[in-house]
């Protein structure tokens, strides 16, 4: 996944937010600068062919692997913004 952005909202403001997600094994970039909001109740799927990266973006929110670089992030009922893993 490379460039998917959450729109105009921008990042961060998403009940859960990934922000310039990226998440690479050596040289292979599986994961690259991913923005994405999903608000509280919104109903969301990613598509995409084996090796693009869907996966991986799951395991990451659900701390199972470590990002590169970039957050991924839910606010709390107290509106502070938390790693997804600790929620």
């Amino acid at each position: 996944m490379t460039g998917v952005s959450g729109g105009p909202r921008g990042a961060g403001s998403g009940f859960v937010s990934l922000s310039y997600l990226t998440k690479s094994f050596g040289e292979v970039a599986a994961v690259s600068h991913l923005d994405l909001d999903v608000e509280q109740g919104e109903f969301f799927s990613m598509l995409g062919p084996s090796g693009s990266g869907k996966t991986t973006v799951l395991r990451l929110i659900a701390g199972f692997e470590t990002a590169t670089s970039g957050n991924a992030l839910m606010t709390t009922s107290f509106q502070e913004h938390l790693p997804v893993f600790t929620c």
